[in-house]
């Protein structure tokens, strides 16, 4: 979908995951705020985004990802559906924010269940919003950008759900559902409302903090609006990672054993009752990584137990 909004005067769903989570892997709160200044001051930006392949290749492909999800949202609801494409932006002037939407579902009198990854299903009808997605580095989840950005487009349009759609580099189809959460509505439209007040009084964001030095949320009071027993969760992942380091280690042992003996006979391709072993020296090119100006998203996860006191 391009862009239909006016950067001067109105928040655009694409810059919510920024102003509310202060970065995201392509631009930060920073950037969205440099920019709406001097398009008010009638400046022209340079255009930030480093991903045009990428870029690009959503654009193109937005038609094809959107047909494929109708074909298969059909066959989920065992019915036709609508889904059109609007043409122009959704505004909301009372808050400064409009949205460019990619499509919208109308799902008449069929409703749609979707489960999230936290095993929670929600169940949608009458019409929704579907953001389209094409992701070459998806990591089986949607991004927590796109979440706000639709909620962003739920806000601006007065719909009650949506989905995210992403078409993955295994050539899969991820369908992920987004109901309208009043209690993250109220956490953005907070954030905007601080971002135009540095706009209007021209004021600056404090740096971004690093990682490392923000402080971690305890968030035992909220774990019940997720349904989800956390610490078990976290329990049995520590307990997990310990058996897969020991195995890890015991099939290195193992393979040392495997590889000694055949070594011992001057055998590379060996066969026995039930196995077939293979155990060669080779050489190759050595590759060397190259870094290129296209960003990409990694995700880091580290647990670790801690005392109670």
């Amino acid at each position: 979908m391009p862009k239909l909004t006016d950067t001067a005067t109105e928040i655009g769903s694409s810059a919510a995951g920024a102003i509310v989570l202060h970065k995201t892997a392509f631009q930060t709160r920073h950037d969205i705020l440099h920019d709406t200044k001097m398009a008010k001051a009638g400046v022209e930006t340079i255009d930030r985004i480093k991903n045009h392949n990428a870029l690009r290749r959503g654009t193109h492909m937005e038609p094809a990802v959107a047909s494929w999800a109708q074909e298969i949202i059909e066959g989920m609801v065992n019915g036709k559906i609508e889904m059109w494409e609007p043409r122009e932006p959704f505004r909301r002037p009372d808050l400064r924010i409009a949205s460019s939407v990619d499509r919208v579902i109308n799902l008449h009198d069929k409703q749609l269940s979707l489960t999230d990854k936290m095993q929670i299903t929600y169940t949608f009808e009458g019409e929704g919003i579907c953001e389209v997605k094409t992701d070459y580095y998806h990591q089986g989840k949607p991004k927590p950008e796109w979440i706000f950005q639709v909620l962003h487009q739920l806000v601006c349009t007065g719909l009650g759900w949506g989905i995210i759609v992403c078409a993955d580099q295994r050539g899969k189809l991820n369908i992920y559902p987004v109901p309208k959460d009043e209690r993250l509505i109220e956490v953005m439209l907070k954030a905007y409302k601080h971002f135009w007040e540095l706009v209007d009084t021209d004021g600056e964001y404090p740096p971004i903090a690093e990682n490392d030095d923000i402080k971690p949320v305890n968030i035992t009071e909220k774990l019940p609006s997720v349904n989800s027993d956390l610490a078990q969760i976290c329990r049995d992942y520590l307990t997990a990672a310990a058996e897969e380091s020991r195995w890890k280690k015991l099939k290195g042992e193992l393979k040392e054993g495997i590889v000694y003996a055949l070594d011992a006979l001057g055998v590379e391709h060996a066969e026995l009752p039930g196995f077939v072993i293979k155990s060669v020296t080779v050489t190759k090119p050595r590759k060397q990584m190259v870094e290129t100006d296209e960003m990409i998203e990694s995700h880091s996860f580290t647990l670790k137990e801690v005392s109670g006191e």
